[in-house]
């Protein structure tokens, strides 16, 4: 499948009860795409944290929103980007027992950036591919 660009866009309620049938969507595209069975898992997880981490944090007590998740694969790299509208907030000085969500993405993934502001959050992962 990876000889063109292939692409997959959910927009899941900011629900926590909406994770794990997003996530067994988002199994089902990536297994089709022919990414090998070990990287589907990471992918999920940290597609799974970042999702989690925009239910949680940038929807706080406001009303029900979306959480967007756009995947693209490409030639020789999976591009997840996970977004919302909600408010940023600047992760706290001490982190206390919370705040690994940022560092398993990242071992996960071949590359993770957060971008964060007025108008939400940004999370872009990026997983390199061999060639097909």
């Amino acid at each position: 499948m990876r000889d063109n660009e292939a692409v997959y866009s959910d927009a899941l309620p900011a629900d926590p009860a909406a994770l794990a049938p997003a996530r067994h969507a988002l199994r089902a595209w990536l297994t089709a795409g022919g990414l090998p069975a070990e990287d589907v898992q990471d992918v999920l997880i940290a597609a799974g944290e970042a999702c989690a981490n925009a239910i949680e944090h940038g929807y706080r007590g406001a009303g029900p929103d979306k959480v967007l998740v756009h995947a693209t694969f490409g030639v020789d790299r999976l591009e997840i980007v996970v977004s919302d509208r909600g408010t940023w907030r600047p992760p706290p000085l001490d982190r206390g027992t919370r705040g690994h969500g940022r560092r398993i993405m990242e071992q996960l993934m071949d590359k993770v950036t957060v971008e964060g502001g007025a108008g939400g959050t940004t999370v872009r992962l990026v997983k390199d591919l061999p060639p097909a």
